[in-house]
């Protein structure tokens, strides 16, 4: 029988409990950071989402600007400010609908500029009538920034 040398067991356990308080160490270490990295990453997906949807309402806004600067250069009979509001609405309009995740939204923006040739054409002529769809199309893009 081989008896075990009393310096190599204390060499051992020596071993054994420096790798062990490694560990230990690592896990005091590791584990709280582990907690506070998904508690921030938690709160930064939540900031990006508030961020997204921040820039959609503004992107909304901006449209309701336009279209208040188109009708009320319409009730002031200035066609040739309107045409270029009307421009302006119309592009920002198309840009819109291009990042239009919404299906609701985007159905409703689709719906919007389909008015689009018979309002510039109207501008064009100075027809008093296109007052009235402008106006129709400002009270819908009222109610999609009311959301």
């Amino acid at each position: 029988m081989t008896s075990e040398n009393p310096k190599s067991t204390r060499t051992r356990n020596l071993i054994i409990a420096a790798a062990v308080s490694l560990i230990a160490a690592f896990l005091l270490g590791f584990v709280p950071q582990f907690r506070t990295t998904s508690r921030l990453q938690n709160q930064l997906q939540e900031r990006e989402q508030r961020i997204g949807q921040l820039e959609r309402e503004a992107r909304l806004s901006k449209v309701r600007d336009l279209a208040s600067l188109l009708h009320l250069e319409l009730t002031r009979k200035n066609y040739g400010t309107a045409a270029q509001h009307a421009t302006a609405f119309f592009s920002h309009l198309r840009t819109m609908l291009n990042d239009a995740p919404d299906g609701s939204l985007k159905s409703t923006l689709e719906n919007i500029v389909g008015h689009r040739d018979s309002i510039v054409a109207n501008i064009a002529k100075a027809d008093p009538a296109v007052e009235t769809q402008v106006r129709d199309i400002l009270e819908r893009v009222h109610q999609l920034t009311a959301r």
